[in-house]
């Protein structure tokens, strides 16, 4: 069973005010794009993990200017992912909502 808690966590830091649930829907995000850079994943949730994404973070378009409108190759991918958790690092306690 999967729950999912709206609630902000405090746990290590009591001056972070992080949303859990705002986590839980960018990961999920993270790894949807993974999922179908590495071949096993759907078009359209891509396409939409990758419009979720570019809302907070910086998406690499210019990469992904191809036939297939993907990343050109795996590292262009883990560089975005790596500047995505970066982000997340640095902005998590800023109670983080869903645009």
């Amino acid at each position: 069973m999967f729950l999912v808690s709206c609630k902000t966590t405090k746990i290590n830091n009591p001056d972070c005010n992080e949303n859990v649930h705002f986590k839980e829907k960018l990961y999920k995000n993270i790894e949807q794009v993974e999922m179908y850079v590495y071949g096993n994943g759907d078009r359209m949730e891509f396409e939409k993990a990758l419009s979720f994404l570019s809302k907070y973070v910086q998406v690499s378009n210019d990469k992904m200017l191809n036939y297939n409108n993907s990343y050109t190759t795996i590292e262009d991918f883990k560089t975005d992912k790596k500047s995505w958790l970066n982000w997340y690092q640095k902005n998590k306690c800023k109670n983080l909502w869903i645009k």
